[in-house]
């Protein structure tokens, strides 16, 4: 393999669909409300979000091939689960990746900061900042909140109201409501659902370099459970901003979605331990995140 089809891999660009649908959410959102449509703001947006989350997935491949877990990792589901492998196959060099993780933050940042200009007040730059910091100390400096059960939570704040209530605020310029932050509940959950489901694979190489993950800490039956349990706390959410009158009844578009949360659990709790069999749910888990925050996004803008 060539090192320019290595770093490519690396990257794991087929991810960053929960990018694009949160940035989505946030944007159309803000249009919804307030009547604002940025395209060159949605663009920046869209591509300094993307960068800031490829920084993430080459940072982690480094801090799993220092800390043991990629080589522990023997599950056989990648690129689902276990990174790219790039690194811990020695198909690129740590001191590689960690520069490649760096240059993609350094132009995220850059973005960041002009549309922080280009905006009023500084929030841009607090909430990328802020996402920034939580999703480096996912699983590296400095705090690996995933050693002490808080990744998925990361995860969730980062994807959640974070990245969308930031997407939001490049488009409407102000924050008039609280709605904005209920409207990233569903993003940064269905985010967390594809962590989470990709923990399964992963829990003993996990749980042999110290990491709590969710799937750790309740053990597997529990997860599944907690997966459908936040699944569905999405379609919740949908009901009650269109029950108060603060979404669209195009909303109800989501119904479309209703069940392959079921359908990636009744695979998942089927197929334990068969993690070839397993990747159904997880592949499931990744669509319905993207087809969800698609039709949620299209109903703010029809």
């Amino acid at each position: 393999m060539s090192q320019a089809k290595a770093i490519v891999q690396l990257l794991r660009l087929p991810f960053l669909t929960v990018t694009f649908g949160a940035v989505l959410l946030g944007s159309t959102f803000a249009y919804f409300e307030s009547g604002r449509f940025h395209v060159l703001h949605f663009a920046l947006a869209l591509l300094g979000a993307c960068f800031f989350h490829i920084a993430t997935n080459v940072a982690n491949d480094y801090f799993d091939y220092r800390s043991g877990n990629d080589a522990a990792n023997q599950s056989g589901t990648s690129p689902f689960s276990g990174g790219s492998r790039m690194v811990v196959e020695g198909k690129v060099s740590a001191r590689r990746a960690l520069a490649v993780s760096a240059i993609f933050a350094a132009l995220g940042s850059v973005i960041g900061l002009y549309l922080n200009f280009a905006t009023p007040g500084n929030w841009v730059l607090w909430i990328g900042a802020a996402g920034l910091i939580l999703v480096y100390s996912y699983n590296g400096f400095p705090l690996r909140l995933v050693n002490i059960g808080l990744g998925e939570v990361a995860i969730f704040l980062a994807w959640g109201p974070l990245m969308v209530t930031g997407a939001y605020y490049v488009q409407a310029q102000n924050f008039s409501s609280w709605w904005p932050l209920v409207v990233s509940i569903p993003s940064g959950v269905l985010t967390t659902l594809v962590l989470l489901i990709n923990e399964f694979a992963d829990k003993e190489a996990d749980s042999s370099t110290g990491r709590r993950t969710w799937v750790i800490l309740f053990g597997s039956r529990a997860a599944l459970n907690i997966y459908l349990l936040l699944a569905y706390l999405c379609f919740v959410v949908v009901l009650a901003g269109v029950w108060l009158d603060r979404f669209p009844l195009w909303s109800f578009l989501v119904v479309v979605t209703l069940l392959m949360p079921l359908q990636a659990y009744r695979i998942g709790r089927k197929n334990l331990g068969d993690w070839g069999m397993f990747m159904g749910s997880v592949k499931t888990t990744i669509l319905f995140n993207l087809v969800f925050l698609v039709l949620l996004s299209v109903s703010f803008s029809i």
